[in-house]
């Protein structure tokens, strides 16, 4: 019973379609498992979960961008000045 909603909940959210995990998650009744704890995690942010199924926005590339420049800041930490850092984090964006 778990298996088949967990994949019912994968396959929803993967084809991004809002209305069946919405049912899914509804017709959930509390089982005294750690799914438990995933269902209203769930619930509790089907407002977000939402958005995210009707937008095909998203920031992943501007935290990509933002995990190279810390990566920079680790090994770039003995620049003179703060022009070569800024020039090398241009280099990085485009």
């Amino acid at each position: 019973m778990l298996y088949e909603i967990a994949h019912q909940i994968q396959e929803a959210i993967k084809k991004q379609n809002f209305q069946k995990l919405n049912r899914v998650l509804t017709n959930y009744k509390k089982q005294q498992s750690p799914m438990d704890t995933s269902i209203t995690t769930l619930k509790k942010n089907l407002k977000y979960i939402s958005n995210s199924c009707e937008s095909s926005l998203s920031n992943g590339s501007i935290e990509g961008i933002n995990r190279k420049i810390k990566a920079l800041k680790r090994i770039c930490y003995g620049f003179k000045t703060m022009n070569h850092f800024y020039a090398r984090i241009l280099l990085i964006v485009k």
